[in-house]
């Protein structure tokens, strides 16, 4: 992450404007929403004020459309700092390699430039996608259960993903500000409305997993911005 700070962060360094924050809001979120509200298996969801994921009831996305309206939005991107980004920076994506003829201990491969608003901060969010949403394991979710507004399944979890999460986290605070750390959760919010429809698409059954985690965390990133505000 310094490496990125010191070498590519510092490309093309310029403010947000508010005409391309909301572009992004635009083509990120909202029509994202719309796409995920007629999912085949999601649509019937949608209509429950509460999912129960597990035995543990959540609110469903209803809920949480007050935290993902434009206004809301653009106050907590506002102060965004735009530059060159690598775009899809997830754990799949950083290749580490052992060489004796080095100083590179490190590949950052498959970079994506589709994403509009392009500021560090979605990349810091890529990252808390696969350690803090445990995205590359849900992949692995085979035996899922839907029953009206009740959704079971068994997933694994990563011990040392927890370990990564909480010395990542311990990183943003050591080195972000409050507004900064918020403004990158709430990209990674914006990350899994993104991918949802492309799961939709692939596989509609197993994008019921993905929205349960897109429901937690949310839950996670409100707890998260409310502790940085005291």
């Amino acid at each position: 992450l310094g490496c990125l700070e010191r070498k590519l962060y510092t490309a093309n360094v310029r403010k947000a404007d508010e005409q391309t924050i909301e572009k992004y809001i635009n083509d990120k979120v909202i029509k994202n929403i719309q796409k995920i509200e007629k999912g085949k298996r999601l649509k019937p969801l949608m209509k429950y004020d509460d999912i129960i994921i597990n035995g543990i009831s959540y609110k469903n996305f209803s809920y949480y459309m007050k935290y993902l309206n434009i206004s809301h939005l653009k106050e907590i991107f506002d102060e965004d700092i735009y530059s060159d980004i690598h775009g899809d920076l997830t754990i799949e994506n950083i290749i580490c390699i052992n060489s004796h003829d080095s100083d590179d201990d490190f590949y950052i491969i498959d970079p994506n430039t589709g994403n509009v608003h392009d500021c560090p901060n979605l990349d810091y969010a890529k990252l808390l996608q696969s350690v803090h949403g445990n995205y590359e394991f849900l992949m692995t979710v085979s035996d899922i259960k839907i029953e009206k507004n009740h959704i079971n399944f068994m997933v694994t979890e990563s011990d040392a993903y927890v370990q990564l999460y909480q010395k990542y986290y311990s990183y943003l605070k050591e080195n972000f500000s409050n507004r900064e750390i918020i403004s990158i959760f709430y990209h990674e919010i914006i990350h899994w409305l993104r991918l949802l429809p492309y799961k939709i698409r692939k596989n509609d059954k197993l994008a019921v997993v993905f929205y349960t985690k897109l429901l937690k965390i949310i839950v996670d990133v409100q707890e998260i911005e409310n502790d940085l505000k005291k």
